[in-house]
């Protein structure tokens, strides 16, 4: 590679770099709409690129130039995209425990610690699929053809991810705990214990209180708590009550709630995906893109919502020692499942990841593995997309129709661009969080909240017209149910996964 090429190839990534940190520190804003936008405006600016390389002698062809610009964008976004969503949507201390772990740091004053996780997880994440990506020139035949034949696989594998993920919310069932009084025995009461029982499933349980019939079952009752008597118990009145406890966990709801909260955000998604929201014919907007209401509506409003009067706290200056980057290998590692599987997000991504073993629990860990899921999806794809022709994301696309011609040739000024951007995208993302951490410390956020939402609602109107208002009322209506009822919100990745399977398995519902 000639000066002249490199030169162009950085000021292209740099170039592509700046809409990156513009989209990624703008709430809102997704890569994918300002990719589109450049696509809108490549033939128009193809010949000035073909001056522009003829007049400096670069060899490199002007649309491998705009693909780079791209990626350096899709990198760039997916490195500074955490500073908003760690400094906007900040609750109340009240609420610390239904918030996500970076909210937590930060009420806990270190935000510094939840930054350096994310950078450190999406720069181990960038690097990886790096080093993955730079022998593919030389073996990317049978890695074509290894792929190819793991083709058929793909709908088994996409149906397994919500059922995975049904089952990894399960775990998160309060235990409960019965009285086994088959064998046990009672004696009659004077008193009722104030002791609070911790049970323990075969363990023996001796337990003082009003034992009661409701709704067609026996249950013993203390001032403190109440448990159920499994088994022949004696009849109303006060007993101490001599048995052994049962504990387990009562996974059907809390599994009930994430398939309905799939099954509903899927037809969210086919209706923004087929055209089928009211209003879409009146006007359809600058893009005509329903997928930006939808997921502002499904993870973004709630969290503004729900924490428009939050204050952020003073924070720590610098911080503790970085988390082990086993977690961001880990997410590495399911980044190429997500840059190779369509519709898998990178947070449904880093919760099959917390499936792997793991090495040290806390939510630096979990943030540096989401981070690393979501930029090794965006490197990790690019191999994807060299190999089979085949996008998962709107920014991969944007690039293929940038450069129809797009192939493994193009790897070394790729891998360039990558490295480039990733490295200067982790000195931007630690510096002008920190910059921004420390000036909102002690502020009420309120306003810069409110402003946020309605620049989002602003946005959502602009970008997809009034079928796009419709759209984001009603994903922003489910988006707020998984933080009501304790479940996870990545169930709602329905509005992806479930069109996806029915055009896989049910082509004729479609």
């Amino acid at each position: 590679m000639f000066g002249a090429d490199l030169l162009l190839l950085l000021y292209f990534t740099l170039f592509g770099m700046g809409m990156g940190a513009l989209s990624g520190l703008a709430p809102g804003i997704h890569v994918n709409t300002l990719a589109v936008l450049l696509i809108m405006g490549v033939p128009s600016l193809s010949p000035i690129l073909d001056g522009i390389c003829v007049t400096v002698g670069c060899s490199l062809p002007p649309a491998l130039l705009v693909a780079c610009t791209i990626l350096s964008a899709a990198i760039c976004h997916s490195f500074l995209d955490y500073i908003p969503s760690l400094i906007m949507g900040v609750p109340d201390e009240t609420e610390c425990m239904s918030v996500l772990p970076s909210h937590r740091l930060i009420l806990e004053g270190k935000g510094m610690n939840a930054l350096q996780a994310a950078a450190q997880g999406s720069l181990v994440g960038a690097m990886a699929g790096t080093i993955v990506l730079m022998p593919l020139p030389f073996v990317h035949v049978y890695v074509a053809n290894a792929l190819s034949s793991a083709a058929p696989a793909i709908p088994w594998l996409l149906l397994a991810v919500p059922l995975v993920l049904f089952w990894a919310e399960s775990g998160k069932a309060d235990p409960m705990a019965e009285l086994d009084m088959r064998g046990g025995r009672y004696t009659p009461a004077e008193v009722i214990s104030l002791k609070r029982h911790i049970p323990v499933g075969g363990d023996s349980a001796r337990v003082i209180g009003s034992v009661i019939r409701h709704n067609g079952r026996w249950y013993v009752r203390t001032p403190l708590q109440s448990f159920r008597i499994r088994g022949h118990g004696p009849e109303a009145g006060d007993w101490t009550l001599i048995g052994r406890w049962i504990v387990r966990k009562d996974r059907l709801p809390i599994i009930g709630w994430a398939v309905l909260l799939f099954l509903c955000s899927g037809v969210l998604g086919l209706m923004a995906m087929d055209g089928l929201v009211p209003g879409d014919d009146i006007w359809r907007g600058m893009e005509g893109n329903m997928l930006m209401p939808l997921f502002t509506g499904l993870f973004g409003l709630p969290l503004l919502i729900g924490s428009s009067r939050g204050r952020m706290p003073e924070q720590e200056g610098e911080a503790d020692l970085p988390p082990s980057v086993t977690g961001a290998l880990r997410g590495s590692l399911m980044g190429g499942m997500v840059g190779w599987l369509p519709g898998v997000t990178a947070t449904a991504g880093a919760v099959l990841s917390t499936l792997l073993p793991r090495s040290r629990e806390g939510p630096e860990e979990f943030i540096s593995t989401v981070s690393a899921v979501g930029t090794g999806a965006a490197v990790l794809g690019l191999g994807t997309l060299l190999l089979l022709g085949k996008g998962r994301s709107g920014t991969l696309l944007a690039m293929q129709e940038a450069m129809p011609a797009l192939s493994v040739t193009d790897m070394p000024s790729l891998l360039l661009c990558i490295l480039f951007a990733s490295l200067i995208s982790y000195v931007l993302t630690m510096r002008l969080g920190r910059k921004m951490l420390l000036k909102a410390q002690g502020r009420d956020l309120t306003r810069l909240n409110q402003g946020a939402l309605i620049g989002m609602v602003t946005l959502s109107f602009a970008l997809a017209g009034p079928g796009g208002l419709l759209l984001l009322t009603l994903s922003t209506i489910l988006g707020t149910v998984p933080g009501k009822i304790g479940v996870s919100r990545v169930h709602l990745t329905g509005c992806l996964l479930l069109p996806i399977l029915l055009y896989y398995f049910a082509p004729f519902m479609r």
